[in-house]
C-alpha cells in the first residue's frame, strides 16, 4: 500500500482549492473596480495584486487536482 499525501489532500481539501479561488477572483474585482476613485486607488493595487495571486494558486490548484484524477496516475 502506498501512502499518497497529494491524493489526501486533493480529496480531503478541495473546499479549500474552491475557497481560495473564490476569495482571489473577489479580490481581483473589487480592487479592479477601486481603481475607478484614486483615494482608493493604493488598497485597489493591494486587492488587485492578492486577487491574482489567489488566481494564480487556484489554476495551480486545478492543475494537481486534474493531474490526481487522471486514472493512469499512481499506478
Amino acid at each position: 500500500m502506498h501512502f499518497r499525501p497529494m491524493r489526501l489532500v486533493v480529496k480531503r481539501y478541495q473546499w479549500v482549492h474552491v475557497t481560495l479561488g473564490l476569495i482571489g477572483n473577489l479580490s481581483f474585482f473589487i480592487g479592479s473596480v477601486l481603481f475607478f476613485w484614486e483615494s482608493w486607488k493604493n488598497v485597489g493595487i493591494w486587492l488587485f495584486v492578492i486577487g491574482s495571486l489567489g488566481m494564480l494558486i487556484d489554476t495551480i490548484g486545478s492543475a494537481i487536482v486534474k493531474y490526481e484524477k487522471e486514472p493512469h496516475h499512481g499506478r
